[in-house]
């Protein structure tokens, strides 16, 4: 079963309409859902939607909501936050209109999902009789029926029946094999995990062997999490050193891997004691609080226990206290907490156990300055030195102001908060408590927070409520409020340099290169020391203003030598990378540097991006990515930089796409200096290992272009390669003034030079020209 087929067809009629900008993001949505990048899908789904309800087609915004639903039930994890729109969702996908829609089958799966999220165990039942409803309209098929089959196994496996959710799987890959369809990669990782919850993780152990001996085309997102899953199976068997080396970072993960990571990680942190530190459990809270938000009350609630158990370990009284709260507060919501009151009570009474803390090593007024000279090892320790200070000191604000810092570096924020509230209602003049405060509740957006302070704050003086409106500004990306509110500021203190600078980088992001130079100026003047990052940031405003002169002075106090001594920089440095985003999507490409953060954009872009061959632009001078520690790694290292400024476009036209077979070496570099001698753009993007497959050949072997891997494949089974041949994938641009007939006929003339097919189908389209050689390669090679 097809089930995209319709897809294709409205891609297709789409772009006839030109709508090829929602035809992208149709491409784009499931691409990132299923490589993991959930904040994009977030980003592009509100629009893709309006517009898909402008056109009035009820089974595109099925499909569209089904996507943006499997982001929110997967990549972040989301129970009880998404359980509204799944539901409105499902009933949406089962109106008359829409119930004949593909992707209405796949809502369900989307249903069954977020109450796993909500309480796996506890909606069990009903994930069962709903995925079993939904299979008995479907066969092995439909891509559906693995997906679904999986929820039907993953249900049972939360009921405690994994040995018969192990039998389930080998009856659905059955069923799936019989329609002549292939049991997917996913759904045999998913029946490897249930070996190891069925209490057989050497079977399982094997499982994943073979999965990952595939080279296949798994992204390298979902190696990540599969790779959680391995770690798994050896904490199972008692191998933490290889758990450990397989377990990826945490900051490599999206939340759909946290209760797993989680689990993994205290398995081997409870075995290597050396591992349960500060850095784990900040770690783990992060993920218990992002299920907490995300109302995925059972995963909260294990992980709540895992974090407690680890910080008893450690001795970590507050941070266990703190999850034991949320291990309650969660459990209270769970629709069958089975034995989770147990499992609760055992970690209070573990904290009960815990022996009294050390005692302060100085008076508790002493503490915050003791602690500054004589920093510890252990920030959990400190925090506890400091609340046992507190107790004795409640009103020292100096011990509190300590208190909530470290209840901030720990991950606490929310409880730093509410210390800081009672320091701030009581003093509103109390500069520090107020800007720590607002640091909180703006990064946490919190409106209400805001207008709380600022009813404080107001009565005890003007300049501290503008740095309030005008940070809250700032955090709202709302740049041109910031520059009202911090004028008034620098206009009751004009040496107020921190307003200075939050302006001047409202400015810079308004791209009001003015006055973010203006203000940059001023703060480099008042600074008896050079401070470099300012600098740089000066020379990134100067430049997209174009004021040289600014650009030179910078430049040589920063110990840069720029050819001649006035007027436009523009020098012959290295090649770099410039980053560009467009339309939500990141894309680099080669270009010339051309001064301290200026560079010229040399590589065409892919056919069908937007252009920026020829672009003249500013960049941000800090790489994007840091140099490999590797030597050799380094040795070919390229830096990546931010584009924040096209000074001057490119004026080239679309790129083109040529398709066809290596001509060898020679005839390459000779076509694409031929090519670049002109002023037009030429570029090899082939990728490794790519070739053309003649379904033609003289021996009569038929066959489709594939890679390499596919073609020893081939090799394999019929005993030749059926005509392949090395490939070659070419990007020309010409500037907008060139005809594209122009185009088109100096290709033709190189290509008299080239040694095999070549065809450039699309451009001679465009040009009025004869396709039929150019029709007759392209399905001969399917290129």
């Amino acid at each position: 079963m097809d089930i995209w087929a319709w897809v294709d067809r409205l891609k297709r009629e789409l772009r006839q309409a030109g709508n090829q900008r929602l035809v992208d993001t149709m491409r784009q949505i499931p691409n990132d859902v299923v490589n993991d990048r959930p904040d994009r899908v977030t980003a592009a789904l509100p629009e893709a939607v309006a517009a898909a309800r402008g056109l009035r087609n009820p089974w595109l915004e099925v499909f569209l909501r089904h996507w943006g639903m499997q982001n929110r039930v997967n990549n972040l994890s989301e129970g009880e936050a998404a359980l509204g729109e799944a539901t409105a969702l499902l009933d949406f996908a089962n109106q008359e209109e829409t119930r004949d829609c593909p992707q209405s089958i796949c809502v369900t799966q989307d249903m069954a999902i977020c109450y796993a999220n909500v309480d796996g165990p506890g909606w069990a039942e009903e994930r069962l009789a709903v995925c079993s409803e939904t299979l008995s309209r479907i066969d092995g098929s439909w891509p559906c029926f693995s997906c679904i089959s999986t929820e039907y196994a993953s249900a049972l496996e939360d009921s405690g029946r994994a040995a018969e959710a192990l039998d389930y799987y080998e009856r659905q890959a059955s069923l799936i094999e019989e329609a002549g369809e292939e049991v997917t990669g996913r759904f045999r990782w998913s029946q490897a995990a249930c070996l190891a919850k069925a209490g057989r993780p050497e079977e399982a152990l094997v499982r994943f062997d073979a999965l990952d001996a595939l080279h296949d085309d798994t992204e390298e997102e979902e190696r990540i999490s599969r790779a959680v899953d391995r770690a798994l199976v050896l904490c199972a068997l008692g191998r933490f050193d290889e758990a450990l080396a397989v377990l990826p970072k945490h900051s490599d993960l999206t939340p759909g891997e946290f209760d797993r990571w989680t689990e993994a990680m205290a398995s081997i942190a409870t075995a290597m004691p050396h591992l349960n530190t500060r850095q784990t459990g900040a770690s783990i809270q992060a993920s218990m609080q992002h299920m907490v938000k995300a109302g995925s009350h059972r995963k909260a609630l294990n992980i709540a226990l895992w974090h407690g158990r680890l910080a008893v370990l450690r001795g970590a009284a507050y941070t266990a206290g703190r999850a034991l709260e949320v291990a309650r507060f969660e459990m209270a919501l769970l629709r069958k907490p089975f034995d989770m009151p147990s499992q609760v009570r055992g970690l209070a009474d573990s904290i009960a156990a815990l022996p009294a803390g050390a005692p302060l090593p100085v008076s508790p007024a002493e503490m915050p300055r003791y602690l500054a000279e004589h920093p510890v090892a252990n920030p959990e320790a400190a925090l506890e030195w400091l609340l046992a200070a507190s107790r004795e000191l409640p009103g020292d604000v100096d011990v509190a102001l300590a208190t909530c810092d470290a209840l901030t570096a720990l991950g606490f924020s929310g409880e730093a908060a509410e210390w800081l509230w009672e320091i701030a209602e009581v003093d509103p003049t109390s500069t520090a408590a107020v800007y720590r405060l607002l640091r909180t509740i703006a990064a946490a957006g919190d409106e209400a927070g805001i207008e709380r302070l600022l009813s404080l704050v107001q009565p005890a003086g003007p300049a501290m409520s503008e740095h309030i409106k005008a940070r809250w500004a700032f955090q709202q990306e709302r740049w041109t409020d910031v520059g009202k509110h911090a004028a008034q500021i620098l206009e009751l203190d004009p040496d107020d340099h921190n307003a200075r600078r939050m302006w001047a980088e409202a400015a810079a992001r308004h791209s009001d290169f003015a006055t973010a130079t203006r203000l940059q100026k001023e703060l480099l003047a008042a600074d008896p020391e050079l401070d470099g990052s300012l600098a740089w940031h000066l020379l990134s405003t100067a430049s997209a203003m174009k004021d040289w002169s600014t650009v030179r002075d910078v430049a040589g106090r920063l110990a840069m030598q720029l050819s001649g001594v006035d007027g436009v920089v523009e020098e012959d440095w290295e090649t770099i990378l410039v980053l560009f985003e467009d339309g939500g999507e990141e894309r680099r490409y080669a270009a010339q540097r051309t001064g301290p953060v200026t560079a010229r954009v040399y590589q065409p872009a892919y056919a069908g991006d937007p252009q920026h061959m020829g672009d003249w632009v500013v960049f941000d001078a800090a790489p994007v990515d840091p140099p490999p520690a590797d030597p050799e790694e380094a040795r070919g290292f390229m830096f990546t930089f931010r584009r924040v400024h096209t000074i001057s476009p490119g004026k080239f036209g679309r790129s083109w796409l040529l398709d066809g077979a290596h001509p060898g070496s020679d005839a390459w570099v000779a076509f694409r200096d031929d090519i670049r001698g002109r002023g037009w753009g030429c570029w090899d993007v082939t990728h490794d290992g790519y070739e053309i497959f003649d379904s033609h050949p003289a021996d009569g072997a038929a066959g489709s272009r594939r890679s390499k891997a596919e073609n020893a494949k081939s090799s394999d089974l019929k005993g030749n390669r059926g005509g392949s041949l090395p490939g070659i994938l070419i990007l020309v641009a010409t500037p907008k003034a060139v005809p594209v007939k122009e185009l088109h006929n100096a290709l033709t003339e190189l290509a008299k030079a080239w040694s095999g097919p070549l065809s450039w189908l699309a451009l001679a389209e465009k040009a009025g020209e004869d396709v039929q050689l150019h029709r007759s390669i392209v399905e001969r090679f399917d290129l």
